[in-house]
């Protein structure tokens, strides 16, 4: 079973902080999990409240260092609002897990079987939270190089990031599908090129006769159920799949900012002011053109 992956892309204040990705224990909290999936897509539209269920544009309303980072109150960004998929809030699922490293994504709550959007990020082993907090993932991207960094951001005297971290993007990734390359077949495949090759330096004589026995064996290596046969990505392409996303991502962010910063580093040079045409210069002599 291919546990899925969600991403979300922080920024804080106005700039971009990346991309982190989500690996979600479906295998053993599957309810909570299609919980998170599902309002990192949005595809649930609007609660009965009226407010979205998407955790795009929603904020990190906690932080506290050494500890964790909080997030997911959609509805008033406080840590007093949001809720499920489900309406309103839903019961634990397997709190036998232990919250014994960082990068753990576990659900918060105001005690049991009272699960609604809020999540948070371990930034340390927090074993006074075991059996308390049902933990349903982890992160496989993006937790030292931006949940580290965020938890950086000063806070105030309620643990309130002095500036807005917020969730700017948020999706699931999914695996994609390539057609199947059967071994036996394609080494069969070969053996048939090389025994062309052979045929070509054949004399005349036998060579109508090797050509039958060539297309009888062309024949039988073509099997057509391996036609449209499709397989998953491995967990290795898939991720190295992610990275280079990811880098393609960045890439195209940096281009766009160093456009921005062209633009408007020529808009100050000129004033504000473009100027068309070639314009006509003459000199003229006062002397001559005297009124």
């Amino acid at each position: 079973m291919v546990r899925p992956r969600v991403f979300m892309d922080f920024t804080v204040g106005d700039e971009p902080h990346g991309r982190v990705i989500f690996e979600l224990f479906s295998d053993t909290a599957p309810k909570t999990c299609e919980n998170f999936r599902s309002l990192c897509t949005g595809e649930m539209g609007t609660s009965a409240s009226g407010y979205a269920l998407y955790y795009k544009d929603s904020i990190i309303h906690r932080s506290i260092k050494d500890f964790m980072i909080q997030g997911g109150d959609f509805s008033k960004r406080n840590g007093t609002g949001g809720e499920s998929i489900y309406g309103g809030t839903f019961s634990d699922e397997d709190l036998h897990r232990p919250l014994d490293s960082p990068a753990l994504l576990c659900m918060a709550n105001k005690g049991p079987d009272t699960n609604g959007s809020q999540f948070f990020i371990t930034l340390r082993e927090c074993p006074h939270l075991n059996g308390k907090h049902v933990v349903f993932g982890k992160i496989v991207k993006g937790f030292e190089d931006v949940i580290q960094r965020l938890a950086e951001v000063p806070v105030d005297q309620k643990d309130r990031p002095t500036k807005p971290i917020v969730i700017v993007n948020c999706g699931e990734l999914e695996l994609r599908k390539r057609k199947e390359t059967d071994p036996e077949h394609s080494t069969n495949s070969r053996k048939s090129k090389k025994s062309r090759s052979r045929r070509e330096h054949s004399t005349e004589g036998n060579r109508p006769k090797r050509k039958k026995r060539d297309n009888d064996e062309k024949v039988k290596t073509e099997d057509p159920d391996l036609k449209g046969a499709e397989r998953k990505e491995t967990e290795e392409e898939y991720d190295a799949r992610l990275e280079r996303e990811e880098a393609q991502r960045l890439e195209e962010e940096r281009r766009r900012a160093l456009t921005q910063i062209r633009e408007t580093y020529q808009d100050s040079t000129q004033g504000g002011v473009r100027y068309k045409g070639r314009g006509r210069m003459k000199y003229v002599d006062p002397e001559h053109h005297q009124s």
